[in-house]
């Protein structure tokens, strides 16, 4: 054991003690201690460290920190700094051995692994996650072979699902090592799903290295990585990060590739589904073809040889000659006239889904039904499932007019439909505003002939109540019997004539409110069923709220019912100097006989030519309060008639504009960027061509 593994496992103290003595290291250690101490110049630092190191080991850690805290040579400073914090951290001073560790100055390495090790379990103590990755990451890079610190690392990364540090250590250490355990470590992780958020070049140097070591392995990496890929936003950087990686690097003729040239197939189809724009693919499909037949066994050249092809037929100039010529040399020697019955209609089905996609599956299958042996497909040869692929291609290309008139049309309907829409909302506007001023002025007139009948009948039974005074009455109370039949005359009127008027001529109001409402909605409904027609379908349905009649039905009762319970007036008892007067001669003359004539004469005239309109105000003041509140809200309550029909003509407005904007953006792409329509298109005509070459047909 070297003096530092002694150091680093605290067994130090064994290296200064006989190993053949039976006595425990406590009593061996301390009788040494003596002896030392007898000598002129004693050294003690060994014994005291080595001291310090058995009271730890057991648990006496308050003695350990004594012993390892006196004067010690310099060798053994650091090491004892580190032990003591070791003390403190078993005794679960955490912040304190935090504090001892980082006071730590050493050069040696194993020292600083150590250090870096302890911290790294004190902070997964604390939970303190971000400080034990730093930790563990500091270890590893100060030397990643020390004492199975990668495996830690990797263990407690996958144990916290930590998974962009977990693999980046494999990444890393596969490099570092060239082990292909951790390049199969890699490759599990991607396996899981964990790298799909690093860009591809990330594993740029980790595929380079695998590479040299072993091919297999290289495919079997590529394959996970590649498949993790195709459902994410890195698919083409991956594809294109493959293919260069396999451009610049040299291989083997003689090494047969398992599992790549079927990646590159199943990608190269994909990249000419329709689902790329071709500028965005061209110049990767340069490398990927060029690529695929390097890598293709002679035996299983002719598809990528006959893409190649069919490539350059179409886009002349953008492929190496000599990869055009080295695909016509596999294509001359390989057997075509293979079987492309099945090829021919996954093709044919292709340009159906993407037909129907843009809304053109019905007119392509009446135009090729003709061309369909009994409708079936399935039962042409390859040479009519070309011919009918073909003329569809032809077809959907010419079509392309044909959509973009029809996307105007679609718009220009629209645009009809909005306008008529608007119209709509406007007459509706213009029949609220003028039936809320049709009926609020019907009601007007209403409260106005209430009110001045009131006005005039009130004054008047009061005026006839002079008929109450007598020669012979007794003046000193008629003032009060006189108010008292005022008041019931004034009752008896209200309960009898007011309210019967006033009932016959709200149920007369509410009558014609309803010939309104109604004569409004068969408006309504005209302008619903003409528009409704012109759109093809039930698309608006418009009804007022009649509701609104049954609340004025009950708002008019309530008024009634505060109508007839008026308060008792004070008409004839009030303190203006007139009653005063009379009221008080009454008193003072009313018993003498002689003044009883000329008191008749002045009760009786008083009463018949007194001004009673400022007390009939009073009266019925409350009552016409309730009739202007109502009045008031009647144009609110109108509004409210039509509020229903105008939200839904908002909607289908907003509908309807939706349709606009969509169709105009449609149209702007189309015109703008063309190539989202035709690129689909001479994509089939590129897998065309590259079946009537597999196939030997055309």
């Amino acid at each position: 054991m070297t003096t530092e593994n002694a150091l680093i496992n605290k067994s130090y103290y064994q290296t200064i003690i006989d190993e053949h003595e039976k006595e425990h290291p406590i009593k061996i250690l301390g009788e040494m201690y003596m002896e030392e101490m007898k000598k002129q110049r004693p050294n003690l630092s060994s014994i005291r460290y080595a001291q310090g190191e058995v009271y730890f080991l057991n648990e006496d850690y308050e003695a350990a920190i004594y012993k390892w805290g006196n004067p010690l040579d310099d060798q053994l400073i650091p090491w004892a700094q580190k032990n003591i914090a070791d003390a403190h951290f078993e005794m679960g001073l955490l912040e304190d051995a935090e504090k001892f560790y980082k006071e730590v100055n050493t050069q040696s390495v194993a020292l600083k692994a150590e250090v870096l090790l302890q911290l790294f379990s004190l902070y997964i103590q604390q939970s303190r996650h971000e400080n034990a990755v730093d930790a563990i990451k500091n270890a590893i890079k100060l030397d990643p072979d020390y004492s199975c610190v990668t495996e830690i690392a990797k263990t407690f990364f996958e144990n916290f699902k930590d998974w962009d540090n977990a693999v980046e250590l494999a990444v890393n250490e596969a490099i570092r090592t060239k082990s292909l355990s951790w390049f199969e470590v890699v490759e599990g992780y991607a396996e899981q799903g964990h790298t799909t958020n690093l860009e591809p070049n990330y594993f740029h140097e980790v595929l380079v290295t695998l590479l040299q070591i072993d091919k297999y392995r290289f495919e079997s990496l590529s394959e996970v990585l590649w498949n993790s890929y195709k459902q994410s936003d890195f698919y083409i950087q991956w594809l294109e990060e493959i293919n260069q990686l396999i451009l610049n690097n040299d291989f083997e003729e003689s090494y047969m590739w398992k599992k790549l040239p079927n990646l590159f197939k199943v990608s190269y189809f994909e990249l000419i589904s329709g689902r790329f724009l071709i500028r965005d693919i061209s110049k990767l499909i340069q490398s990927h073809l060029t690529n695929w037949l390097e890598i293709s066994s002679v035996s299983d050249t002719l598809i990528s040889s006959t893409a190649i092809l069919a490539w350059d037929e179409l886009f002349p100039s953008e492929l190496d000659e000599t990869v055009v010529s080295e695909a016509e040399y596999h294509f001359e020697n390989s057997n075509a006239h293979q079987n492309g019955r099945q090829v021919g209609m996954e093709l044919f089905e292709s340009i159906q889904t993407w037909a129907e996609k843009e809304g053109l599956l019905d007119d392509l299958s009446d135009f090729i039904k003709p061309m369909l042996e009994g409708y079936n497909i399935e039962v042409a040869s390859p040479s009519k499932i070309r011919s009918i692929i073909k003329t569809s291609i032809e077809f959907l290309i010419e079509k392309r007019v044909e959509v973009e008139n029809g996307i105007i049309e679609k718009i220009n309907w629209n645009e009809e439909l909005l306008a008529k829409l608007n119209d709509i909302h406007h007459q509706l506007g213009d029949m609220e505003k003028e039936e809320a001023e049709v009926i609020t002025n019907s009601f007007s007139q209403l409260k106005n002939d209430i009110v001045q009948n009131m006005m005039s009948k009130l004054p008047e039974l009061l005026r006839n109540c002079s008929e109450m005074v007598h020669e012979d009455s007794d003046f000193a109370k008629l003032h009060v019997e006189i108010n008292d039949e005022m008041n019931r005359q004034i009752a008896n009127y209200m309960e009898k004539t007011a309210l019967h008027d006033f009932k016959n001529a709200v149920q007369e109001w509410i009558e014609d409110s309803e010939r309104e409402f109604n004569d409004s909605q068969i408006k309504i409904n005209e302008m619903s069923e003409s528009f409704n027609h012109q759109y093809g379908e039930e698309k608006i349905v418009l009804e007022g709220d009649f509701k609104i009649l049954d609340d004025w039905q009950r708002d008019m009762e309530r008024l009634a019912r505060g109508m007839v319970h008026l308060d008792k007036a004070n008409i004839l008892l009030r303190n203006n100097p007139s009653q005063l007067l009379l009221k008080g001669a009454g008193k003072l003359l009313g018993s003498m006989s002689k003044n009883k004539e000329k008191l008749h004469y002045k009760y009786k005239n008083y009463i018949e030519n007194e001004d009673y309109s400022q007390i009939t105000q009073e009266l019925i003041s409350p009552f016409i309060q309730q009739l202007e509140l109502f009045e008031g809200s009647i144009e609110w309550d109108v509004s409210k008639f039509f509020s229903n029909s105008l939200e839904v003509l908002n909607m289908v407005s907003e509908e309807v504009q939706g349709d606009i904007e969509k169709h105009k953006d449609s149209l702007d792409t189309m015109r703008e960027r063309p190539e989202i329509y035709r690129d689909p298109l001479t994509l089939f005509e590129l897998k065309l061509r590259q079946y009537e070459l597999v196939n030997g047909v055309g």
